[in-house]
């Protein structure tokens, strides 16, 4: 019997032992995705803070025309690299792209009046296909 309650004990210890790992591998998951979450909340603040201050400026969308989107997004492309080297951020795209929509609008090939521009996705897809994923 006493063989059989060390064997147990030992089989308990290795147990532990393995959802002790387990465990420290879903901690550093969660940590990381908390630090996500909060550097997406900051990307968010600073989009709501950016639409406020063109609503409050009173400023108009700058228009682009269709003919002027392709090149448009190739800009684009290129001040995301500047930002995310010069601010070590991994920007999310969704978020520029949230940005992006607050300051220009672009017209869409498409002349139906009420589909003059772009919606927020069809931006998103020009951008996601600029950048190549």
């Amino acid at each position: 019997m006493e063989l059989m309650t060390l064997h147990r004990l030992a089989q308990r210890l290795e147990n532990e032992k393995q959802r002790y790992v387990r465990q420290q591998e879903r901690e550093e998951l969660l940590l990381r995705r908390m630090q996500r979450t909060r550097q997406n909340i900051e990307n968010l603040e600073y989009a709501l803070q950016s639409l406020e201050r063109i609503i409050r400026l009173h400023r108009r969308h700058r228009i682009i025309p269709h003919a002027e989107v392709d090149s448009f997004f190739d800009g684009a492309s290129a001040v995301y690299d500047r930002l995310q080297a010069r601010l070590h951020l991994n920007l999310s795209y969704s978020f520029f792209c949230y940005i992006i929509s607050t300051r220009y609008l672009f017209e869409s090939r498409v002349r139906l009046p009420n589909r003059r521009f772009l919606g927020f996705a069809t931006v998103f897809s020009y951008f996601k296909k600029k950048r190549g994923s």
